[in-house]
């Protein structure tokens, strides 16, 4: 039976503490001859626990995640590991939307799904449409 990853294995295989329960999550990812699945959820959930929670660095956190979702006894259930290939591979600009943006704009893409926003930026991306707020009446 294969074997899906929650939030808290991710970050002890990414930062190393608690070390006992990081030891235990390395051991079990390197005996494992089932597959191992990442969510985008996951991802999601580790790339803002590492950011808010452990302070890391945005570079430092997408590095990370993207070496996980590299590896190859693990698999991804949906778009994470090939936003995270993209994110690493081109300049990242103001226009660029922010890496959550990125991974819901892929996985409606997938889906073949507009992205509905009221959200400016992500309004600009291929794939997204800004909304328009109703006026209130008077």
């Amino acid at each position: 039976m294969s074997i899906g990853l929650d939030t808290s294995v991710v970050l002890r295989l990414l930062t190393g503490v608690p070390l006992g329960q990081a030891e235990a999550a390395r051991r079990m990812l390197a005996a494992s001859r089932d597959t191992i699945f990442v969510s985008d959820l996951v991802v999601s959930e580790s790339y803002f626990a590492l950011r808010h929670h452990y302070e890391v660095p945005h570079a430092n956190a997408a590095r990370a995640l993207a070496s996980l979702l590299d590896d190859p006894r693990v698999q991804c259930t949906g778009v994470s590991r090939q936003v995270f290939r993209d994110t690493a591979t081109r300049t990242v600009s103001r226009a660029t939307p922010g890496l959550m943006d990125q991974l819901i704009l892929a996985d409606y893409r997938a889906n073949m799904c507009t992205v509905a926003t009221f959200d400016r930026d992500l309004a600009k991306a291929d794939g997204a449409q800004l909304l328009k707020e109703s006026p209130q009446p008077q």
